[in-house]
């Protein structure tokens, strides 16, 4: 298991992990579910659904080389989600496309995923108060990924 953990700017609500450089046959920009979904599964990404924008998240990435190798505390995790590693290399981004964090992918081919939030409602507090410059790493997001096995 390989961990990098990033600090990236939310704008919009939004940022993503896709591959890099992106394809983007499926824009996970352009890709919405259901409100409250934390992320939505694209072709060539994720999109993260963060609780407001203009601040800083705090990710946790951590790539693992089969299912059988992630906690069971993860690979239960539901909804799961996916997309498809189309290079060597994924990155998280922010909406701009800068990259805050690449790493290299774990396979090619399709990429499982589940994603976990942790202070969402600190974060949404914090932004919405009268001093809400500088918010940093409150809200703190959980990514395991690993290739999905083909049959």
């Amino acid at each position: 298991m390989a961990v990098y953990e990033v600090s990236i700017p939310v704008y919009f609500a939004r940022f993503y992990l896709v591959s890099y450089p992106q394809q983007l046959e499926e824009d996970p920009r352009l890709k919405w579910g259901p409100d409250g979904d934390l992320a939505v599964s694209a072709r060539d990404g994720l999109g993260l659904n963060s609780v407001t924008s203009e601040h800083h998240a705090h990710v946790r990435l951590e790539l693992f080389d089969s299912a059988a190798d992630v906690p069971q505390e993860l690979l239960s995790r539901q909804p799961r989600y996916s997309f498809t590693s189309s290079s060597n290399t994924i990155a998280l981004v922010d909406t701009e496309n800068h990259p805050a964090l690449e790493v290299p992918a774990p396979a090619a081919g399709t990429i499982s995923c589940a994603v976990a939030c942790e202070g969402r409602e600190d974060t949404y507090n914090a932004r919405h108060h009268e001093q809400r410059e500088n918010i940093r790493d409150i809200e703190r997001w959980r990514i395991a990924l690993w290739p999905e096995q083909t049959p």
